[in-house]
């Protein structure tokens, strides 16, 4: 087994956690600017602290100045996610989210990087683009409407592609771990202004932020790792195979939003899930 898949398994995987810990915190009101606030900068605590303690990390400003316009980009994506998992299932969401930017950014990372692919990989958009439909729709025979949160996320669509392929570019010539840190600290910075400037419109649920620290402090711990293995899977591996793994995410994410968030099963979109996993793999392939 090739390590970049081995470290695109585990790092799908760890995150599908802080992906519910995140609809935990939003089903509890917490605001989506003041908790990607916090995550990004405990991301970047997290991060930096291994990386310096065991890599010999080293952050220079042009790496800084180079990792804002993809910190501005994650910051844009993460809370307009946030405000839309406050009202739709993670078990929902997270595969539609997910297979869009599957499918767009392989089809990106082919035309834009030149990556190459295989007509097994082409099947795989079909076999995801079925599986997303039997997501999204109430019964299996009625055609699935497209509301106001998932045209939002379709939206994100071209900011998630930006962000990837930045990330994949810049990765040929930085450090995995230096580049994540760097890009956690200049959405903290971005966010940190944006929260300066939205405080009076920003309520913080009761109770302040004691018991939403914990939960992001969790959530920022299995994120981070999940950057790391996900970083360097990239710095191995071309991107057209690295983000389809992102399916192991979705089966994960509605598992636990089943188990622990308590959200309602439905037998077709168990069934969607896992054809979206199996469409991701033919695209990996």
């Amino acid at each position: 087994m090739d390590l970049w898949f081995l470290f695109s398994i585990l790092g799908y995987t760890i995150g599908a956690v802080a992906g519910i810990l995140d609809k935990y915190m939003m089903n509890r009101l917490y605001h989506p600017v003041t908790t990607v606030l916090l995550r990004t900068l405990f991301n970047a605590i997290f991060l930096g602290t291994a990386g310096i303690l065991f890599l010999q990390l080293s952050i220079t400003p042009s790496l800084l100045m180079l990792a804002a316009i993809p910190a501005f980009l994650l910051a844009i994506s993460f809370v307009v996610y946030l405000r839309v998992l406050q009202k739709k299932d993670a078990s929902e969401i997270q595969p539609f989210s997910q297979s869009l930017d599957t499918l767009f950014i392989f089809l990106a990372a082919i035309i834009l990087l030149h990556e190459p692919a295989r007509l097994e990989n082409y099947i795989g958009i079909l076999v995801i683009v079925i599986g997303v439909y039997l997501v999204l729709t109430e019964h299996i025979t009625k055609v699935p409407r497209l509301d106001r949160n998932l045209l939002i996320i379709a939206a994100l669509v071209p900011i998630d592609i930006a962000y990837a392929l930045l990330v994949k570019t810049f990765l040929g010539t930085a450090d995995p771990i230096a580049l994540a840190v760097s890009i956690y600290l200049m959405a903290f910075f971005m966010l940190g202004i944006i929260s300066l400037l939205m405080r009076r419109h920003i309520h913080r649920p009761a109770g302040s932020l004691k018991p939403q620290m914990r939960i992001v402090l969790v959530a920022s711990l299995c994120a981070a790792t999940a950057a790391a293995f996900l970083y360097t899977a990239l710095s191995q591996a071309a991107a057209s195979k690295v983000y389809p793994m992102a399916g192991i995410s979705s089966v994960m994410v509605f598992l636990l939003a089943t188990v622990f968030l308590k959200e309602k099963f439905h037998k077709h979109r168990f069934i969607g899930t896992i054809i979206v996993v199996f469409g991701i793999y033919l695209i990996s392939l």
